[in-house]
């Protein structure tokens, strides 16, 4: 099956120092994590869109037989890296999330930090889906966290506004990100912009686009898809969800 991957070869995916440079400060869901993990009844782990390692190490050091999804190739490179530093062995696939067969099932998988948004369609949706269940045993939990859509944030009529800064770890500077959406309803598609400066560089910008997941919709493909949803939390303190949630994380098995 031949998938579009014009969105993956996206220059801001190619870049993952730059990438832990700028998340430095995403630590607020590795607790959730290593509860989730220890709650599993067995140590194998799959995760999509494992990045650059972030959540890999601290589920290593917990003892996880990791395995790791991953379609950028700088990604997975630089993650086995980080992983061998510190004295920790995973499996690190390059490979698209979408549609895979690895001939195993796991005791626990998930797909973290929003990165389920980057599934832009109902179809890729399910295709994920499809593949997730091949992996899945009648005890496996599969978990998904992405946070719920503001509507303030998305009609926000294209502004350019401040987003994040971060210390570049190899040149010392303060790096800056604006952020611009191009959010259309019909779709559900957001197109991002973001837009990179210091004082001393010119702007340098980067597009990607992920689809904004309403609760509702969510709900409908995880069911169509024919998994079970045993949980919904609205944040990584596993409060239950409700209209004031600013997160959905679905706990779903078979």
């Amino acid at each position: 099956m031949t998938l579009d991957i014009s969105e993956y070869k996206n220059t801001i995916y190619h870049n993952p120092q730059r990438y832990d440079d700028q998340y430095w400060w995403k630590k607020n869901d590795i607790e959730f994590w290593k509860i989730i993990y220890h709650k599993i009844n067995g140590p194998k782990v799959l995760e999509l869109g494992s990045g650059t390692g972030r959540l890999a190490i601290p589920l290593l050091k917990e003892g996880a037989d990791y395995t790791g999804i991953e379609i950028s190739k700088e990604f997975c490179e630089y993650a086995k890296t980080k992983i061998e530093a510190n004295f920790l062995t995973a499996n690190i696939i390059n490979q698209d999330f979408r549609n895979f067969n690895l001939n195993k099932k796991y005791d626990m998988i998930f797909i973290g930090f929003n990165t389920f948004l980057h599934l832009l369609n109902d179809a890729d949706a399910m295709l994920f889906f499809n593949s997730i269940k091949k992996h899945m045993h009648d005890n496996t939990l599969f978990y998904i966290d992405i946070f719920v859509p503001n509507p303030l944030f998305l009609y926000r009529s294209k502004k350019r506004i401040k987003n994040l800064e971060y210390i570049d770890s190899i040149t010392n500077n303060t790096i800056y990100i604006d952020e611009i959406c191009d959010y259309n309803r019909l779709t559900e598609i957001n197109k991002i912009t973001w837009i990179y400066y210091s004082n001393d560089k010119k702007e340098e910008k980067y597009h990607f686009t992920m689809r904004m997941y309403y609760p509702d919709t969510m709900n409908r493909l995880i069911i169509d898809s024919g998994l079970n949803i045993n949980n919904i939390w609205g944040s990584h303190e596993f409060t239950l969800f409700d209209e004031s949630s600013e997160m959905q994380i679905y706990e779903c098995a078979i």
